[in-house]
């Protein structure tokens, strides 16, 4: 699907754009400058946003639903970068060093995404030193996890990468019952993609956590009972 196709855009108001939060402290000049070249699109749910390898020429803020970040190999197996919610935004890579995309993205549930321009957005973050600031932020705290995943994945077996991505998932839930309840609902499948591997290892690594007590399901979303001890579960291996 291309952002551009002019059956399926929108024109932003200067109004609606300062309900995103990357943009909210803009002067009204510059907030009206980027409400000319910025639109919406409606995505419905299980539709692709861009694929990876593509040219990467907007970038996309998350208004309502919920996308996936995601790549795939040749077989059945998958691996999630990231679920993204409102407010949160994504194709900031292709932004920065202008190459084509490094993963795909697609709306989990019907979706509304703000689109803006590379052009546009370029010479936004030239004008306005705070949200080169905030980009750069934002793309480290990726790096991080991403070296985090990196090191999950070479230092852990299943039952400790299961239960980082665990940790790192609670990090945004909040408090009850003495435990951490994730923000989102995620089904096996959404949790084994995250983790990088199939439902298999990732139901009995989740059923030994439940076993442990240290893990249950709450209304459909997992309750973290016990943070230190699954944290404790994070630590790598040692020879």
């Amino acid at each position: 699907m291309s952002p551009l196709d002019l059956d399926n855009i929108t024109r932003m108001d200067s109004k609606l754009l300062r309900r995103i939060h990357f943009l909210q402290n803009l002067a009204g000049t510059k907030l009206s400058r980027v409400a000319r070249t910025a639109y919406q699109r409606d995505f419905p749910a299980k539709s692709t946003i861009f694929s990876k390898a593509q040219s990467g020429n907007h970038i996309f803020f998350v208004i309502s639903g919920r996308v996936r970040i995601f790549t795939r190999s040749q077989g059945k197996k998958r691996k999630t970068f990231a679920y993204l919610s409102p407010g949160e935004f994504f194709g900031e890579l292709s932004m920065v060093d202008g190459h084509t995309r490094s993963a795909s993205a697609e709306a989990v549930v019907d979706s509304r995404l703000l689109i803006i321009r590379k052009s546009a957005f370029n010479k936004l973050l030239l004008s306005d030193a705070k949200l080169s600031c905030h980009l750069l932020r934002t793309v480290s705290e990726r790096l991080r996890r991403a070296n985090e995943e990196i090191e999950s994945l070479l230092f852990r077996n299943m039952l400790g990468r299961v239960s980082s991505m665990l940790c790192a998932l609670s990090r945004s839930g909040k408090k009850f019952r003495g435990g951490l309840l994730l923000k989102e609902h995620y089904t096996q499948q959404e949790l084994a993609d995250l983790v990088g591997t199939t439902r298999e290892p990732l139901t009995r690594a989740i059923s030994t956590l439940r076993r442990a007590q240290i893990l249950e399901v709450h209304d459909g979303r997992y309750l973290v009972k016990n943070p230190q001890k699954l944290s404790g579960l994070c630590l790598p291996l040692t020879s």
